[in-house]
């Protein structure tokens, strides 16, 4: 089913607003707050702290300092706070205005705000920014989401500078087992239209990027070890961690074997430049 803007707004709307009445001490992010997070089984991230690890790494491996960043459908708004904890000059950007209440709450909380500002917008329209206005532009699972938009991947290219850095942390769409289970899950958990998961980003996307950008290199995380989706809620039992990485080693081995698996991978990080 096809959904509006207004309607995957009004549906996020609902979802941040829960989080706007927590006490400060636990609204503060920062570089430090993440990592803990991604070290805590009793989190929701701590399922996808290969993906996010492998972001951090990405996100931090050139100074933030001074970098004028851009947290493309920022959500709470957890990297682009991390990256102004490091320097950088951060604009966040989100089709809901209840997402930019909180993080602006956030980042005055946690020390930021002179070097943070909040946009709610449609991604279809970013005439608010300049041509080449941006170094670097993080999307956490935002581009799938604003793909089926118009004109969505002309602004977001237009705003980023040449030589600038797009990185994105997207589930990867292109094995169909996992496609039919993921589609499966969402119809018995009865997730809303309104949640905006009908696009999986896949190899047809970063062919598109291909086509857009000088340079695309994709970090596929995760075959085996997608099955930690059985496991949601489960993360603070020690067997389950045993059976995570043992997941994982065999991933590892399994991928280095045989690299043509990698594009049926379950996430990826991808590092682009124009």
């Amino acid at each position: 089913m096809s959904i509006t803007a207004d309607q995957e707004r009004g549906f996020y709307d609902g979802v941040y607003a829960q989080h706007l009445n927590l006490p400060a001490s636990q609204l503060i992010c920062n570089r430090r707050t993440i990592e803990a997070d991604l070290a805590n089984p009793a989190r929701a991230i701590y399922e996808r702290r290969r993906l996010y690890e492998t972001v951090l790494k990405v996100l931090l491996a050139e100074s933030a300092a001074g970098q004028r960043v851009l947290d493309y459908g920022c959500g709470t708004g957890d990297w682009g706070l991390m990256l102004a904890g490091e320097g950088a000059d951060v604009t966040l950007l989100d089709l809901s205005p209840v997402a930019i209440e909180l993080a602006l709450r956030r980042a005055d909380v946690s020390g930021v705000a002179g070097r943070v500002k909040g946009i709610a917008r449609d991604a279809s329209d970013l005439s608010c920014f300049s041509n080449d206005e941006f170094d670097l532009i993080y999307a956490s699972a935002a581009v799938h989401h604003t793909l089926k938009y118009p004109n969505a991947l002309d602004e977001l290219l237009r705003v980023l500078r040449p030589g600038g850095k797009l990185v994105l942390a997207e589930t990867y769409g292109n094995n169909p087992i996992l496609n039919f289970l993921r589609r499966l899950r969402w119809r018995l958990s009865r997730q809303p239209d309104e949640a905006g998961e009908e696009i999986l980003f896949n190899d047809g996307h970063v062919n598109l990027l291909r086509s857009r950008l000088r340079e695309v290199t994709l970090m596929p995380l995760g075959l085996l070890v997608m099955a930690k989706r059985f496991f949601r809620g489960r993360f603070t039992s020690s067997a389950v961690r045993w059976i995570l990485a043992s997941l994982e080693l065999a991933d590892t081995v399994l991928l280095n074997a045989c690299p043509p698996l990698r594009r049926y991978c379950g996430e990826v990080v991808v590092i682009a430049r124009k």
